[in-house]
């Protein structure tokens, strides 16, 4: 009699629990634990079948059913070309500027952050193909760009250079989606070393040239590129309700100062 009124007790307080977590996944392990408690109070009310439907369906089934559902949405999933500064490996774990950025949005909308580190024209496949929500690794602000992907206000102002002879000074229009390189990030120390960096490479940004330059990369014929730019987030142009939202967290990110603050950590 008194466990029952225990475990009867508790319903609430594990419905409450669990309707006032703002993560996906422990809202439904939570309700998974409602189940079984209140498949415990069958029991003890003497109703064996339903205490054990309830346990199958609501706590087992129903609670699978959920997490598979959710395995995909429950995450922020994020493609990067890796840049030093901006997003990289360090060790066993990932740092820079755009990642604290990314892993404070993932934690203001109650998600899990997943970054995959892949070569940079893929960056743009995968977001405009709908298989990542955002690209990062120091892509250039075109939110007025045409086509399925567009980009998120930008973070950090930066600056753009082409190979002397390469015309980008003259054509802006290019200058929109740099940089632009086949592989990744790193296999441009190769080209510098093989002579044919200027030929594999169509701009660098500045947070790239800075990388470069600090590893004695042949820079010396890298010309300014005429305009303002800034680094933002890719993302498809379908996805308004993640745009408005990463952009009332940035706003509040410059409000607070605390973006002045990364990059001052990052970039001084």
């Amino acid at each position: 009699m008194i466990a029952r009124w225990i475990l009867l007790s508790l319903l609430p307080v594990v419905a409450g629990i669990s309707l006032t977590q703002s993560r996906r996944l422990s809202a439904i392990i939570g309700m998974g634990l409602f189940s079984l408690v209140l498949a415990a109070v069958y029991l003890l009310m003497h109703a064996p079948d339903v205490a054990i439907t309830e346990a199958t369906i609501g706590a087992a089934l129903v609670t699978a059913i959920y997490v598979l559902a959710i395995r995909r949405t429950g995450r922020l999933t994020v493609v990067a070309d890796e840049v030093p500064g901006l997003i990289a490996r360090e060790g066993d774990r990932v740092a820079g500027l755009e990642y604290e950025i990314l892993k404070g949005f993932a934690q203001q909308i109650g998600l899990d952050l997943s970054i995959q580190f892949v070569p940079l024209r893929r960056v743009r496949w995968l977001v405009a193909h709908h298989e990542a929500d955002l690209g990062a690794g120091g892509m250039i602000h075109c939110g007025d760009a045409e086509g399925t992907l567009s980009s998120t206000p930008m973070h950090l102002a930066t600056g753009l250079f082409a190979f002397s002879g390469t015309g980008m000074q003259q054509e802006t229009e290019p200058a929109r989606e740099a940089p632009d390189y086949e592989g990744y990030f790193s296999e441009l120390l190769a080209h510098d070393k093989q002579g044919t960096l200027s030929a594999a490479v169509t701009s660098l940004d500045l947070a790239r040239v800075l990388s470069l330059g600090r590893v004695g990369a042949a820079l010396q014929d890298l010309a300014r590129v005429d305009g303002e730019y800034g680094y933002a987030f890719l993302i498809s142009r379908r996805r308004t309700t993640l745009q408005r939202d990463y952009a009332a967290y940035l706003t509040q990110l410059r409000a607070s100062g605390r973006l002045d603050e990364m990059i001052e950590r990052h970039f001084t």
